[in-house]
């Protein structure tokens, strides 16, 4: 097949990839911005950036089916051999077919792009979790000593010299006889 006819294809391809790249950059930033939300104790604006969160992250899934379709039309084009090439072997073989073109270098940069962009987000995305555990963890502590607190106390009276002594039976704090 000619290079003139796969020049679409990659083209489509290469574009799906940078839309990718530009998902993953906004995941990040919702990561990002979920972050400053709880420095700043702004609990109210965690869940719409979650959900924003979880859209951003259905359009991530949505281009990878799109970018398989398109790679795997791509591979049928190039009659690649292979069960279930990888991209870069896709980038191989164009880059044998037609040395001189462009079409594997951009592919290869805009591939390149996608794995920089979603290693950034998931390391974002790891600090989020921790963050998030973190305060988790702080709120279940705060809640429970709240709730010791309210635990009835032993009713020893401690005196001036350090000592505690047996703070005796219950008191009612109205005097009954005068």
């Amino acid at each position: 097949m000619s290079f003139k006819r796969l020049t679409p294809a990659v083209d489509k391809l290469v574009e799906t990839l940078n839309e990718k790249a530009g998902a993953f950059k906004k995941l990040e930033s919702l990561f990002e911005q979920q972050l400053d939300a709880l420095r700043n104790g702004e609990t109210d604006a965690l869940g719409p950036l979650a959900t924003e969160a979880q859209d951003c992250t259905d359009t991530i899934d949505d281009l990878r089916q799109t970018y398989q379709r398109q790679a795997r039309l791509l591979i049928r084009m190039v009659e690649l051999e292979e069960e279930d090439p990888s991209l870069e072997t896709l980038i191989e073989v164009l880059e044998k077919r037609a040395p001189d073109a462009e079409a594997s270098t951009r592919l290869a940069q805009a591939r390149a792009t996608v794995l920089e962009r979603a290693e950034s987000a998931q390391r974002t995305n790891d600090t989020l979790q921790f963050a998030l555990e973190y305060a988790a963890g702080l709120n279940h502590e705060l809640l429970a000593a709240v709730q010791e607190a309210a635990v009835d106390t032993d009713r020893r009276t401690y005196t001036a010299d350090g000592t505690a002594e047996s703070g005796g039976g219950e008191h009612s704090l109205v005097n009954t006889i005068g």
